[in-house]
Order: C-alpha cells, then sequence, then structure tokens
C-alpha cells in the first residue's frame, strides 16, 4: 500500500497568490517525506484557479531537489495538450533529476475550455494520447523515436535519455482502450477521484475501471487502483467546517470544468450550486475530515471495501492558512498514517 501526498495547487479564494501555493507545495512535500508518504503528485491544469500548476514536470524537477526518498509524479500529464518529442525528452530529464524516484501519471483530460485555448479537437484526445504513447515508450526505453502516424509524424531521431524501463504508469479515467493498455504493460495502475463519496458509493466507478483490466487478461485478485481522496485532519470545529466548505467550493468547481466556458472572474472559478450537492452537515459527518481517529476509521473502510493499492491525499482545498494545512498533513503523518500502515498489512496477509 503506497501513501502519496497529491497537490492540486489551487487558489482557493481571492486572496491567495500563486506565491502562497508554491510556498506551501514547496513546504508540504519534504514534510510529507519526513512523515513517511511514499510520494507526492502534482497536477496539471490551465487557464483557472483550479490549478496554478501548469507545469506538473516542473514541480518533479523542483521537488527533486528537496527530497531524498519519496517518489514524484505528474498526476497527471494532459498528454494532448503537450508536444510528445519534447515530452518524451522532459520526462526522461525528470527519471534523471529523481535518480529514478519517479511516477508517470498519464490521461487524456476532459476540460473542454483547455482544448479549445490549446487548439486541440476535444473529441480526438484518446488517440493522440495513444500515438503519445507510442512515443514515450520508444525514447525512454530504446533511445530513439519514429512515429508515422495520424496526428504525429516524427522522423527516426535520437534522444539523449534513455536506457530506462518504464517508470511506474497511473492513468485516470474509464476509457477502455487506455485501461486495457495500462493493464497489459504489466507496470500500471488505474486512478479513481473518489472524492467525498464514501466507499460503497465508489464501488460502480472502480468497476469501470477494473472490466476493461480484466478483459486485457488481468487475473490477480484486487485490481491495482489508486484511490484520490480530500482529508483534513483537526480538533478544531471552526477548521473542521471550512475544510467541508473547502470541499463543497472543489466539487463545484471540478463539475463546472466540464462546461465548455466554466463561470470564472479573470481565472477566479466562482462557485457555483449543482442539483443534488451534499450539505456542509453532510460533510462534516461523512468526509474524511476531523478528528484522527474519524479519518483513520473512514479509510480504513475504503481499504477493506475498495482495496485500492495506492492513497493519494489531499489537504489544501480549504482556503486556510498555511501553518493550519501544514499541521493537518502532519497530524496525518503522525496519527492516521501509521494506522493505515496495519490496516493495509491485515488485509493483503
Amino acid at each position: 500500500m503506497e501513501f502519496a501526498l497529491f497537490n492540486l495547487m489551487s487558489l482557493n479564494n481571492a486572496e491567495e497568490t500563486p506565491a502562497h501555493v508554491f510556498s506551501l507545495t514547496s513546504a508540504a512535500v519534504p514534510l510529507a517525506e519526513k512523515l513517511g508518504f511514499d510520494g507526492a503528485w502534482f497536477a496539471e491544469h490551465h487557464f483557472t484557479s483550479a490549478s496554478v500548476c501548469a507545469s506538473p514536470l516542473m514541480m518533479v524537477a523542483h521537488a527533486a531537489a528537496l527530497t531524498k526518498r519519496i517518489k514524484l509524479g505528474p498526476a497527471v500529464l494532459v498528454t494532448p495538450l503537450h508536444n510528445p518529442i519534447r515530452m518524451v525528452q522532459e520526462v526522461g530529464m525528470a527519471i534523471e533529476l529523481t535518480q529514478g524516484r519517479f511516477w508517470l501519471g498519464i490521461g487524456t483530460g476532459h476540460q473542454p475550455h483547455e482544448f479549445t485555448s490549446y487548439g486541440v479537437p476535444l473529441a480526438q484526445r484518446t488517440e493522440i494520447m495513444q500515438e503519445q504513447w507510442d512515443i514515450l515508450e520508444q525514447g525512454l526505453t530504446t533511445g530513439r523515436i519514429k512515429l508515422d502516424g495520424k496526428h504525429f509524424q516524427v522522423p527516426d531521431s535520437p534522444i539523449c535519455i534513455h536506457g530506462h524501463p518504464m517508470p511506474p504508469i497511473f492513468i485516470p479515467g474509464t476509457e477502455p482502450a487506455l485501461l486495457a493498455r495500462a493493464a497489459r504493460t504489466g507496470n500500471a495502475t488505474a486512478f479513481v477521484s473518489q472524492g467525498f463519496r464514501r466507499a460503497e458509493d465508489t464501488l460502480a466507478l472502480k468497476a469501470k475501471s477494473e472490466k476493461p483490466w480484466r478483459d486485457a487478461g488481468f487475473t490477480g485478485r484486487d485490481l491495482p487502483l489508486g484511490l484520490q481522496r480530500y482529508v483534513f485532519v483537526t480538533d478544531d470545529a471552526a477548521e473542521q467546517r471550512r475544510a467541508a466548505e473547502g470541499l463543497l467550493r472543489l466539487a463545484r468547481t471540478t463539475l463546472s470544468l466540464r462546461d465548455p466556458v466554466p463561470p470564472r472572474d479573470g481565472v477566479l472559478m466562482r462557485s457555483i450550486p449543482y442539483e443534488g450537492e451534499p450539505s456542509i452537515d453532510w460533510l462534516l459527518e461523512n468526509a474524511p475530515i476531523g478528528s484522527a481517529e474519524k479519518v483513520a476509521r473512514i479509510l480504513a473502510n475504503d481499504m477493506a471495501v475498495l482495496r485500492p493499492s495506492h492513497f493519494s491525499i489531499y489537504s489544501g482545498f480549504t482556503g486556510l492558512e498555511q501553518g493550519k494545512v501544514l499541521a493537518a498533513i502532519e497530524r496525518f503523518g503522525r496519527d492516521v498514517l501509521p494506522r493505515l500502515r496495519q490496516e493495509g498489512a491485515a488485509l493483503a496477509a
């Protein structure tokens, strides 16, 4: 069982600045290493306050200099928005700069406005990613790239950084062709964003990822599964409420980003209520927000019901000051993580 710190790197309110977010992230990742986390992830998003991180590989390079042990990776590279020739070389650089402490999250992306601004056809994103995946595998393992594809024509070209096995791949979404390809690598994990769902309510989402995996020949007991969870450990009632409010704001933003033109003022996303959204009181009761005992109990149930191999933990959604966010991460590492490791060992036995 792996535990990683996720860094969405959002602007949670008008008072936060990119400098604030970079400062928090630069403090949180070494703290996660100190606390025994296995890795740290960095998101990629564009043109809204949902994330100031346009280049997760730059954050990997930055964090590599701040850490010695934990793995680092993009979660995920939105590959259709990248030039694959540049991407394969930059991934190779990240592998070298981390001295192999690298996870590779890749995905098609799904936010229409990003594709519009980049001039990339959203409807073709899966076939674009398939060709880019070919280039990644060629370049990293053989040191040469060559492709005569529908979207990319690359003459036979050598690259400097190569000779590496493909790093562990993490892939989100439910696109059957991509999940099946990931399964066939034998070194991949399906990534599911659980959001505020309870474990029992996430089983159907897990099943959508598991079917292509098994159709591709996987026969193991448990799907290699990464869960994205939004967690905030605190005993302070006011901080718990701020965290629940932040989680609801994040859920609203996530839904709004599916719109062709997201509701925003400049880059700052508006918080638009949606039908069927949870109440703050429901989130305070059911989300992993609150005491270490409560958070551990909820996540242990996730482990028992969903049987993940990887947890991605995000605590930066509250809009609280940096010291309180770091304190919540520290509480998780000190008081929750050891119990979850014990639970994971018991489930694996």
